[in-house]
């Protein structure tokens, strides 16, 4: 394994249970793709802002984001994910990760 990916929270668990199966399936092959894989097609990844990510996925007419952080080198922390109606990503969604990410590292600081 080249990476390890967890969910934050209950966001990603929460928008996955909304897809239908074969949504769930695409999206679940593509993230083992991208933890199996040392170099991932840019295609899939778009830098945000402020150290989050977007991780994309399509599935016939539907496009499905993810985003998440890196933590370290080996792990990858997703947090909110949404499925794209248009072309400019929604300002609440970023917010939303970067208010997770925010989080994520005060729980981990905590933790220690």
């Amino acid at each position: 394994m080249v990476r390890e990916i967890i969910a934050y929270k209950d966001y990603y668990c929460d928008f996955m249970a909304k897809l239908s199966e074969k949504e769930q399936m695409k999206i679940r092959r593509a993230l083992l793709l991208f933890s199996d894989t040392e170099r991932i097609p840019a295609h899939f990844i778009k830098y945000i802002e402020d150290g989050v990510y977007e991780f994309r996925v399509t599935y016939g007419n539907n496009e499905f984001r993810i985003f998440f952080i890196y933590d370290g080198d080996k792990l990858v922390i997703l947090f909110n994910a949404f499925r794209k109606k248009t072309q400019k990503t929604p300002r609440k969604e970023i917010e939303l990760a970067k208010r997770l990410k925010k989080e994520y590292y005060e729980d981990k600081e905590q933790n220690l």
